[in-house]
């Protein structure tokens, strides 16, 4: 999830307490069309500009590309405070709480307020498919069109929003079932009521199990090749995670078309786990490199970094509270500018608290992560005790015929440090400092202080690094 994604649905929730600026009328609704109707020509005719140019051989095409991405860039950014204006400015969001239907519903609010955020990110992606389309390295078939725009849509927002909009129809479903009890028999309203905490403990239980599945929905995944998934299995076992086909953590090809080259663990707790390693890092890396990779995911579950960063973000709710009633009660602000003052207090500490322990889980798990690998590459006991050849046959047939050789932490160190490089070689702006993750080199730098001195065996002869 990139820093853009997350303001972007962030600023556009936060929108949602947001007072009427005028008259409440139909007219806002236009005026919110009408704003995004002409960015979304501009972006389109920025793309047909440069698609023209590229016909025409005035201009190359990787540079016509590379300069649309950065138009599109500048874009994207000035969407935030385009829905600002459309949702506060011309009071869209107080004008959509006022209707009936949509009034009592958390989820069609989310929706209306999502709406001019994501028609601006979704008229970039296409912007960039029309300029792909006009110099025909894609085709002009609307199929193919809304294949690349669900694949954007898979690979980004739909992380963040999808889980959003979940978790708010399971609360209008709540809301629903109480309002509903208060007209039904006396004694069933009150045992609703009563019960209405277990039956949202419930509710969110499902969401948790059903999460491998619609991870699977949301990431396009397919079976891995029997060898390649039997070695992951053991190198899961071996690090003390269950791979039981309901309880365990799953494992799963995910199908980016060759753009990404990423693996991630989608899950908080098991049962709900789900190994996703992408079609590149399956394909590309060698056995080494993509077991450190694994190896990377799983020291995120075994840290408990994702909880760790969920709770990362609760300090911005005190000072978001906090620092608008202060100014509020001490009369510096009203209670708009208040409110506002502390909504961008909030939001500002959640991306810094967020940054910074994203920054330290990132050079933990990378550590850790040396640690589990030369856990995965030892047999253990009960491998042992049956015998080299029942052993290759739990691993996996790429196992039995090769020698086994012992994996070190300086080793694995340095494998993990090969591993970035080779991930982020397509990527240079990944290569960088960013919201989430250090930059290369800083966690090169680090795993380069455990992998040295080297063993007298280099990484590039090892069993490992085949």
């Amino acid at each position: 999830m990139t820093l853009y994604i997350f303001l972007l649905v962030i600023v556009s929730l936060m929108c949602g307490s947001a007072p009427a600026n005028g008259d409440l009328s139909v007219r806002c609704v236009w005026a919110t069309l009408a704003m995004l109707s002409g960015w979304i020509i501009l972006g389109h005719v920025s793309a047909r500009w440069m698609a023209r140019q590229v016909l025409r051989g005035e201009v190359e095409f990787n540079v016509a590309a590379n300069g649309l991405r950065s138009q599109l860039d500048i874009f994207r950014w000035f969407a935030l405070p385009i829905v600002i204006m459309c949702l506060y400015g011309f009071s869209l969001s107080a004008y959509s709480r006022a209707q009936p239907v949509i009034q009592s519903s958390m989820f069609l609010q989310a929706i209306v307020l999502l709406s001019p955020g994501f028609s601006l990110l979704v008229s970039t992606w296409s912007a960039e498919y029309y300029f792909a389309v006009a110099v025909g390295t894609q085709p002009r078939r609307l199929g193919g069109y809304l294949s690349a725009m669900t694949r954007m849509f898979r690979s980004g927002p739909a992380w963040l929003i999808v889980p959003t909009l979940t978790v708010m129809a399971a609360g209008d479903l709540l809301q629903q079932v109480q309002v509903r009890s208060e007209s039904w028999d006396h004694w069933i309203g009150d045992a609703i009521v009563s019960w209405l905490p277990a039956m949202l403990l419930v509710i969110g239980s499902l969401v948790v199990f059903a999460l491998p599945w619609l991870v699977r929905w949301l990431a396009k995944t397919e079976p891995i090749d029997g060898s390649t998934e039997s070695e992951i299995r053991c190198w899961l076992r071996r690090c003390g995670f269950s791979t039981h086909w309901l309880f365990g953590m799953q494992v799963a090809r995910w199908d980016t078309g060759g753009r990404m080259l990423n693996a991630m663990v989608a899950g908080v707790i098991r049962p709900g786990r789900l190994l996703l390693m992408s079609d590149r890092l399956l394909d590309e890396l060698p056995r080494g490199q993509r077991m450190l990779v694994v190896m990377h995911e799983l020291a995120h579950v075994k840290r408990w970094h994702v909880p760790l960063r969920m709770a990362a973000i609760l300090p911005a709710w005190f000072v978001s509270s906090y620092c608008g009633e202060f100014l509020i009660e001490y009369g510096w602000f009203d209670e708009t500018v208040g409110a506002a003052i502390g909504a961008v207090s909030g939001l500002v500490t959640t991306i810094v608290c967020l940054g910074l322990v994203s920054h330290f889980c990132e050079l933990d798990a990378d550590a850790v992560a040396c640690r589990l690998a030369v856990r995965a590459s030892r047999r253990t006991e009960t491998e042992t005790e049956v015998g080299v050849g029942a052993a290759s046959a739990l691993d996996s047939p790429v196992l039995s015929r090769m020698p086994e050789a012992e994996m070190t932490i300086e080793m694995a160190a340095e494998l993990m440090a090969d591993a970035l490089v080779r991930v982020t070689a397509d990527h240079p702006a990944s290569r960088k400092v960013s919201w989430l993750h250090p930059s290369l080199a800083t966690r090169v730098g680090r795993l380069r202080r455990i992998s040295y001195p080297l063993p007298d065996q280099r990484a590039e002869g090892h069993t490992w690094a085949l």
